[in-house]
């Protein structure tokens, strides 16, 4: 049976998480603070473009983005200077606290073996989230899901599962 329906799941933007972290890395150079245009022109990036990434960051509590601009937050610096595996840690431990991420990772505790078809998943998005496009958002979550370790994607059987680390209580 599928966890509880919340109308409180909110989407994610299809930013992908590299981008996220160079722009973190582009704070860092750049004290911490930069105002969000000044960054778009600086990358030669559409502004709606930086949006996303932007927002992916600040979903992830790593950059607030007062005023129109984006600050390095604490948790942004700790991400810096950690290793790799801290670092997903510290994204894995975002995204579960993340309304979308913690409904996928109950519907998967609920499955015999921790996963859903593709298939299954984008029902699940687009009764979730009827105004976003489903396949786009299941790529995203995928894609962060993957760095953080804590979902998996097969793509030979198009299975959608819950990794093994996500998966200890």
């Amino acid at each position: 049976m599928p966890p509880p329906l919340s109308p409180l799941i909110h989407p994610i933007p299809d930013a992908q998480l590299p981008w996220v972290f160079g722009l973190l890395e582009m704070l860092e150079d750049r004290g911490g603070r930069e105002d969000g245009y000044k960054i778009a022109r600086d990358l030669s990036f559409k502004f709606s473009d930086l949006l996303k990434v932007m927002k992916a960051a600040e979903i992830l509590g790593l950059v607030s983005t007062p005023a129109g601009d984006v600050v390095l937050e604490p948790l942004g610096r700790e991400f810096l200077a950690a290793d790799m595996n801290a670092r997903k840690r510290i994204i894995r431990d975002q995204l579960t606290r993340h309304s979308l991420f913690s409904y996928f990772v109950r519907l998967l505790r609920g499955q015999e073996d921790r996963s859903l078809s593709k298939e299954v998943a984008l029902e699940h998005l687009a009764m979730l989230l009827p105004d976003e496009r489903p396949e786009r958002m299941f790529a995203a979550m995928v894609g962060w899901g993957r760095f953080a370790e804590l979902f998996g994607y097969n793509k030979d059987d198009d299975r959608f599962y819950l990794d093994e680390e996500a998966d200890k209580p």
